[in-house]
Parts: structure tokens; sequence; C-alpha cells
């Protein structure tokens, strides 16, 4: 192996030593000292370094090793220190080389020549490996980083050999998108024969409708046909957003309706994406002389509201999943006659926790009810698509291909750091127009209502916040607006990502959370398939900021984020507690009261794993049915449970507190309590007290902090009042956990209630709540929560009946018409029914509205 020997400057006339054998670790490490001679500059002594005490070699002996090496370098040296050297080599016929080295190396007496492919770190270039140990300290001073989140700098240090634009990574300010691209999922061309348009055998009708649009199919579309869609085959599609799924399932059921096979039944999970579906359909089908309608759960609270037509014998009838629900629960299969195909929209939502078990009764109530339907089933996120197909009856029909590519950068941002590149990449974003004549236009997805309206405010760029918690006009606003292009950014929680139509081209995750929990990667591909559609744009792109030190129950965002970027859909696997199983079985005999035709309706389902005669006997010793002769029929307390959605528990504990007496107002702040209220600038009074609070009242840690004698004692006088009074109308119980104990979201629930009482729309209790206590709610919130109260009320008086309580029944009816409409209720029932003798004020409706009209809203 060839000698080197590396000579380095030091001090003054002195300069290091290191012979070494091709690279790597020196043979030793020395200190050359020369001194100025009559015959010029001559070597005085050579020092070994050595741990346990240092040794001199003799000047002969190293000169010798200078003889005997194959090459001698110097490095780092100005040119007056490298001449001194040179005139000293030059007296013993020696000369030497400048070559470059790893000073990191060197500094640790390790010697690593420099190659054209070292990383440039500042102003130099140091090896691989002393780059890599320079990006973990400079990492360990940031914060908390995975191993993950390493091996991912790592990887973009190898490929750029950049350590400067690797660490600005960690300052993300206009990063080269070379950088953040963490992948690229491609449009792949698509090996599956188009289907033209022109040979469907489809009604001419509709056939021009379609050509009006395109030529020939998608290829999932196409794939659909070929598998019998148009004979009227039931299948499960499985597909990625955009794909073009929505139209499988009208031309099934536009085609069945034409050909006189019944109509179609069109149902989603969300009322927003109802609304828009009943939009579209209407449009697109009333020149065929086809009627649409709506069946979602509409409101009971009187407003002024738009009028749909919700008649269930038209052509063609959108709804929620609990809105056909409702009319098989109540009517039986004589509810909707005539069905000729069921479209089932995000069929995966059977796995979600709440509402799975009550989607997967709907579809085994909607099979009994019309055997000779053609079911379609729809979703994009499926990780068991052949089990879900065998279990629903379908043909699986998958295609794993997007029609426009989606490329997806991570960015590792701190949390105040997030709006700022919102504002820099939806910018960036709306500078480009696509082929197709396009802006783009951005989606960001965070995981709260109050975020989306502060970071809406926070941008620069024209943005909108967009959430359940709007009225339905407010939504609808947004949505026409968007469409448009007069909004570059909508802000949203995970309801755009069950399907409303927003043609973004980008999407951005301010938070991968949804709620308190980390979003799973089925919730995540829904979310990012929004990006990116194959009629308006050439290309989605997915923003991910990732903050390491964000974390719930130990897991950080940022490994969050590297399992739902790297992760594929989880499994549906519908399973559902006992309690559950009996709320479907019982559900299940409105529409099956034989025994034999009940239990075939259960096997169907997939979360029912409990025998039928057990389910039975259950409902039967609960008080919930009888039976006779291989028949079953509900009680009058089994029909309130089926028609009212009630879990068997809560009809129980409505019927065991009337019997204690306890108030119809009490059972029903009891059933469901109002807890979306937030404080008024959060971050002013965490700065006020000194700790960081929630934004949402009602959290466990807002109200054990907030509401503290130390932190009110901070407060200024008006903010302190405010607090004094919310605490003296609200955490006055004597309960031994509180305020843990829930009596502060049932005592202001009631405060809501009797707010409406006094004739306050949701516009005005949302005005009152913020003029008493300081503390925000949003319209939408108000309006769901009163009629979900109205409805609680609603099982409250049918049960009072059934064990006739006479008095609580009339006590219930007469405080849901008052939340149904205030004017209905008297000075005295009002007195009687909230506990107070305070005054109500009359005002007609228009001025009222009027009066609150002239004052400014303080922003959300």
């Amino acid at each position: 192996m060839a000698l080197f020997v590396v000579f380095v400057p030091y001090r003054k006339d002195e300069y290091r030593v290191y012979p070494v054998k091709g690279e790597g670790k020196p043979v030793f490490s020395g200190v050359l000292t020369v001194q100025e001679t009559s015959r010029g500059t001559r070597p005085l002594k050579v020092r070994v370094i050595k741990e346990k005490g240092d040794e001199y070699l003799p000047v002969s002996t190293f000169m010798e090793l200078l003889k005997a090496a194959d090459c001698i370098f110097t490095t780092m040296m100005t040119d007056a220190q490298e001449q001194g050297l040179n005139e000293m080599l030059k007296a013993y016929q020696l000369t030497s080389q400048r070559v470059g080295v790893c000073r990191f190396c060197l500094m640790e007496d390790n010697l690593t020549f420099k190659k054209p492919d070292m990383v440039r770190f500042k102003s130099e270039l140091v090896c691989l490996d002393c780059a890599k140990k320079e990006l973990k300290r400079e990492l360990s001073f940031r914060g908390r980083i995975t191993s993950k989140g390493l091996d991912r700098m790592e990887s973009i240090l190898e490929k750029t050999r950049d350590l400067n634009r690797v660490l600005a990574l960690l300052n993300p300010t206009n990063l080269p998108p070379e950088l953040t691209k963490f992948d690229l999922i491609p449009a792949a061309e698509s090996r599956i024969k188009p289907v033209k348009v022109a040979d469907l055998k489809i009604d001419g009708k509709l056939k021009e409708v379609l050509l009006g649009k395109v030529e020939s199919l998608l290829p999932v579309q196409s794939r659909s046909v070929s598998s019998g869609l148009l004979d009227g085959k039931s299948q499960l599609v499985v597909s990625a957003t955009a794909t073009g799924k929505t139209l499988i399932g009208e031309l099934a059921g536009v085609s069945n309706i034409l050909a006189g096979k019944g109509k179609m039944l069109f149902l989603v999970p969300l009322v927003a994406l109802a609304n828009q579906k009943y939009e579209q359909f209407k449009k697109r089908y009333s020149p065929l002389g086809l009627k649409t309608a709506i069946r979602v759960g509409t409101s009971r609270i009187s407003l002024n509201s738009v009028k749909l037509n919700t008649s269930l014998d038209s052509d063609i009838v959108v709804g929620t999943y609990e809105g056909l629900d409702y009319v098989l629960r109540t009517s039986g299969p004589a509810g909707v006659k005539k069905i000729g195909t069921v479209v089932i929209d995000e069929v995966h939502m059977l796995e979600d926790p709440e509402r799975g078990h009550r989607l997967d009764g709907l579809i085994a109530r909607l099979r009994a009810c019309a055997p000779a339907a053609q079911f379609v089933f729809l979703s994009a996120t499926i990780g068991n698509p052949k089990e879900v197909a065998k279990h629903l009856g379908g043909t699986l029909v998958e295609y794993e291909h997007r029609p426009v590519a989606l490329e997806r950068h991570l960015i590792f941002a701190q949390m105040h750091e997030k709006y700022r590149l919102i504002d820099e990449y939806a910018s960036k974003e709306y500078a480009k127009t696509s082929t197709k004549g396009f802006r783009g236009q951005t989606i960001v997805f965070t995981n709260s209502r109050k975020k989306c309206h502060s970071i809406s405010q926070a941008l620069r760029i024209n943005s909108a916040p967009y959430h359940a918690g709007l009225t339905y006009p407010q939504r609808k606003s947004v949505e026409d607006r968007f469409a448009k292009g007069e909004i570059k950014v909508v802000v949203t929680t995970a309801a755009l990502a069950a399907g409303v139509d927003f043609p973004a081209s980008q999407v951005i995750f301010e938070s991968l959370a949804m709620g308190k929990d980390w979003l799973s990667v089925s919730e995540f591909q829904q979310m990012q398939g929004r990006a990116g559609r194959p009629d308006f744009h050439d290309l989605g792109k997915v923003v991910v900021l990732s903050d390491p030190d964000s974390t719930i129950e130990g897991e950080s965002e940022e490994e969050v984020a590297f399992r739902l970027l790297g992760g594929s859909a989880e499994h549906v696997n519908v399973c559902y507690d006992e309690p559950e199983q009996m709320e479907e079985c019982l559900a299940n005999t409105s529409v099956a009261p034989e025994e034999k035709v009940l239990e075939k309706i259960n096997d169907q389902m997939l979360g029912i794993v409990s025998s039928t005669p057990a389910l039975v006997q259950k409902c039967v010793s609960g008080g919930l049915l009888t039976k006779e002769k291989g028949t079953v029929k509900q009680t009058p307390l089994g029909r309130a449970v089926v028609t009212h959605f009630l879990s068997v528990s809560n009809a129980l504990m409505i019927r065991d507190r009337l019997r204690k007496k306890v108030a119809p107002l009490d059972i029903a702040v009891e059933l469901e309590a109002f807890d979306a209220v937030y404080f008024r600038g959060a971050d002013r009074l965490s700065k006020v007290i000194g700790i960081s609070v929630p934004s949402r009242v009602f959290s466990p840690s807002s109200l054990d902090i907030v509401f503290s004698g130390d932190a009110i004692a901070k407060m200024d006088h008006g903010m302190r009042d405010q607090f004094l009074e919310f605490s003296a109308d609200f955490l006055d119980c004597v309960c031994e956990d509180s305020p843990f104990c829930g009596c502060a979201e049932r005592k202001f629930s009631k405060k809501l209630i009797a707010y409406r009482l006094q004739d306050k729309d949701p516009h005005g209790i949302a005005r009152a709540i913020a003029a008493d206590y300081n503390l925000n709610a949003f319209e939408g919130d108000i309006l769901g929560y009163l009629d979900r109260t109205v409805r609680n009320l609603d099982a409250v008086h049918e049960i009072a009946r059934i064990e006739r309580l006479n008095q609580a029944a009339a006590e219930a009816k007469l405080l849901r018409e008052g939340v149904e409409d205030p004017e209905k209720i008297t000075q005295e029932q009002y007195n009687a029914l909230v506990g107070t003798t305070r005054k109500r004020t009359y005002a007609p409706r228009k001025k009222a509205k009027a009066a609150l009209d002239d004052d400014e809203d303080e922003e959300y």
C-alpha cells in the first residue's frame, strides 16, 4: 500500500505531520519544528504525539521516512508557509504536491483526500461521513427527530452532496422542490381498451347527454362496463379519487330508470356531499325528464331555508345514509318502492367506529327491500377489496392508477412556520396555469374548525374556511366561489375528504391529525386524492408539513408522516359490540318481521357475529321485541329505539331518568351536551395567564387551568368579569371530580337552549355567547345541536308516553316545539321550562335580525 506524508500548518515554525498508508488513520501524528540556519530552513525536532506521553523521533529517522514516501502532500497552507516547507524539502532533494483533505476528518486525526463527489458544507468540501455527523449534530440542536427523519435527510444529502441545502430544510423558506420531493405517483398509461360512448348499449337520450361531455369512457369506467355494469351486475368499484367512479353509478342508475327497472338511490355520508350531488344530478338529468330529490336529516329548526324536492316518488333520490335509513326504519319496504339501483358512495365508511354498524345495517335492509336491485359500491381506499366485495355480493372492479400524476413533498416545519409556508406554496401554485387553462387552487387540511378560521385569516392569499360548523348557505357560498376561481385557497377539516367536489391542484396538510387522533392511512389517501383533476390539471401536488416536536400519545408527527406516505390502506374490518349488534338486529325487524328472514338479513351483515336467536332473545328480555310463532314485533320501546336511532343503553337511560322524575330538559342535555365552544383569542389568553391554553373551553385542561383562582387573578377587569360570570353560571357543581364531571357542559347546553327559547336564531345565539361570556361558537354547530336536541326530545316524549308519564310527555313536547319555533310558547311556559323568571323580549323576527346585522361580528 502506498505511503503518503501530509503536512499541515500548526504554529509558527511548526507543522503537523501525518504519515498514512492509503487513507484513514495515520501511522502516527507528529509535530515537525523547523529552524532557520545559515543554509536555510532545516528540521530541528520531530515530536510524536501519544496518549501516554509524547516521544521524540530522531530527525534522521524522520528524513528517511520522507524519502521512503511515495508522495509528500501539503494542505491548508498559505503560500508563505508552503514556500518555507518546500525550501527544506528541496535541500533533501524532495518535493511536495498540494492536496485537499476533509478538515473534519483531520480534526479527529484521520485523513480523507478530497474527491469530486465530496459534500459541500459552507465554503469547503467534506467527506460524506463527516457531513452526516454534522447533520446529526445540527438536528440534535433542533429538537426531536426520529431515525426515519434522519434517514430521509441523509438520503437527500447523498443525492445532492450539499449539506448547506439539506440544512436549509430545517429553516424552510423557498426550498427547491427537488429537496422536499418525497416521491411521484405516476399517471400510468392504461392498458384497458377504452369503451366509446357511441358503442354503449344504453338509452339514446342518456347517450346524448354523455356525448356532450366525452367520447370515450375513462379506464375504470370502461373496466366496469366490461365487467357487466350495464347487464345489471352488482359491483364494488375501488379506484383512486377523480378516476370517474360517480359516473359508474350514474350509468347503471339512469340506464335502469330509462329501462323501467326502477328508481336510483344515490347515498353518501355527508349532507354537504348530498347537496352537491343533488344539484349536479338535477341539472344533468332534468333534460331527460327525470326528477331528482334529496333526503337528508332535514332541520327541524324554524328558519328561512331553501326549498328542496324531497319526494321519494322521484326518479333519482340522493340522500345521506341516515336520511334513507330513517325511511326504512319508519316505513319498512313500503317507504321506498320500486328500486332499480342503489349506489353507496364512500363505502369504506363501514370502518367508521360510530357509523359503520349503521351503514352495514342499512345495506342489509336495502338488499332485503330490493332484492332485484343492482348495487354499486364506490370507494377510493379499501385494503381488502376482494373480501369486502364477497361480503357485499358484488363483482370487484379495481383500478389502481391515477389519471393525473401526484407529486408528494415532505417538509419538516415547526408550528409557527406552517402558516407562512402555506401562504408561500399556495401563492406559487396559484401563479401556475395548466395546459387546460385553469389556475392552481389549494385545499389546506387542518385538525379543528377553529384552526380553519385562524389559518384562513393568517394567509395573505384569498382564502376561506370550510367545515361542518358552518351553515348550509355559508358552505354553499364557499363551494360556488371556489368553483368560479374567486377563492384561491379553502381551509378545511376532514369534511372535504369524503368527496365534496373542489377542483384543487394542490393539497397541503397543515396537520396530520383528525381531532385528537392521527389520521389513518385510508383517511390520508382520501385527503391527498383531492389534488389534481383530469379535466383541470396536469399534475397534482401534495405538501405535508410535519412538526417533529408535535406528538400524540408518544408518536411524533414526523413519524406519522413517514407512516402515512409509505403506508397502504387499512383493511375494512366491520366489528362491533353486542349492543350495536342488538341495535341493528332490532332495526332489521322494521323490514323483516319473520325470524327466518331476519336471520338471513343478519347473516348478510359484515359485523353481526352473534346468532340471530340469541340477539332476538336479548331484545325480548330488554323489552324491545315480542316474539310469537316465528315472528318478531317491536315493542313501543323498541320502536322508539329504531325510529330515533337510539342506542339501547340511551333508551334505557331515558326510561330510567323519566321514572325518577328527571326533567326532560335535563335528560336531553345528558343525551348530548354542546361542547363546541371556543375561547376568543386563545393565544392572548395564554400569554396573560402564562400557560398554553387549548382553544376549546370544555377540554379538561381548559376548565382546570383557565378558571383557577391564579389564572383569573392575572386577567384584566373586563376579561376577569366575564370568566367569573362563566364560573358562577356553569362551574358551581359539588361533584368530587369537578370540573371533569360534565356538569359544566350540560349547564351550558341548557343555557344555549334558553337562548333559543328567547327567540334567538343560531346567529343570535352565537352573538349572545360572545357578549355574555366572551366565547365563540359556530352557527352551524349551534343549528346542528338544536336540531339533534329536537330529535332527542322527540325520543324523550315518545318514551314518556310509553311509560304513561303524561306530565313529562307534555313538557318534552312543549320544549321540543319551543326549540323548533320559540314563537309557539308563552312567557309563562318559557319561565317554567327554563326555571327562571327572566323576562323574555319579544321582537318581530325581521327587526331582531336586522338589529343583529347592524353590529359587526368579530371574526373567529
